[in-house]
């Protein structure tokens, strides 16, 4: 079966309000481990989550922007891969600013790779609907310009909502996707502000896209929950495990 993990964007305001219950949840639901977020500005990640049982395996961060604290908070976190979890949308529009991306993260991959840790890149939908580059897709002129080291969490969610076949999509870079972000809802561009739904309630087909990823990562994910986060994570992973 494949790794279960949450993004911790997820629970922001519950880890804002009341982070060692929100923790407490989290250690009940199953999950192998945790997705953090800018790990650079929480020096009380590593002690909170072990104070619960509770290991990150994966985290977002700033690498391009601070790599050495990204580094340092990704050791004593024990993570194994980094994603740089946004590039701006305008900076997609063109070839300069796809190859701008590309080489800040083969800037620094050595680094990392050296520290035994793995980076790559987590899409939204914009990559998607972003101009082609000499008739290739923005997302796809992107990866031919990284290093083969460094791998991709694919958002199957904004993958879909920014047109992309997912299924195709992970046959085509294969071993090179990682992690999945699982996540459900109506299918609105990444900046309507709609909610994102219990898996298995929305619009997305989730079934050939699981069925295709055994051996990668699932990590849930709500951009924003509407009604009870925590209650909404747990119906999600419940429904990840039963499969």
């Amino acid at each position: 079966m494949a790794t279960l993990s949450l993004q911790l964007y997820t629970l922001r305001d519950q880890l804002t309000s009341d982070r060692d219950a929100t923790l407490a949840a989290l250690a009940t639901m199953g999950l192998d481990e945790v997705e953090p977020f800018g790990i650079e500005n929480f020096a009380w990640l590593a002690e909170a989550l072990a104070a619960h049982g509770l290991k990150a395996g994966s985290a977002h961060a700033g690498l391009i922007s601070e790599p050495e604290k990204v580094l340092a908070a990704a050791q004593a976190l024990g993570v194994k891969t980094i994603f740089q979890p946004f590039w701006d949308p305008e900076k997609w529009q063109d070839e300069a600013g796809i190859r701008e991306l590309a080489t800040a993260l083969n800037g620094v991959v050595d680094s990392f790779a050296a520290a035994g840790i793995a980076i790559g890149y987590h899409n939204h939908d914009f990559e998607f609907t972003a101009p082609d580059v000499d008739g290739v897709p923005a997302y796809d002129f992107l990866v031919s310009l990284l290093d083969p080291r460094i791998v991709l969490e694919v958002d199957t969610y904004w993958a879909a909502a920014g047109g992309r076949d997912v299924p195709a999509l992970l046959d085509t870079y294969g071993d090179r996707i990682t992690h999945l972000h699982v996540k459900d809802g109506p299918l609105q561009p990444s900046r309507s502000g709609a909610a994102n739904v219990v898996l298995g309630t929305g619009l997305m087909d989730l079934t050939p896209i699981l069925e295709a990823s055994a051996n990668r990562t699932w990590v849930v994910e709500f951009d924003f929950a509407a009604i009870d986060p925590v209650d909404e994570v747990r119906q999600s992973v419940a429904y990840l495990k039963a499969r």
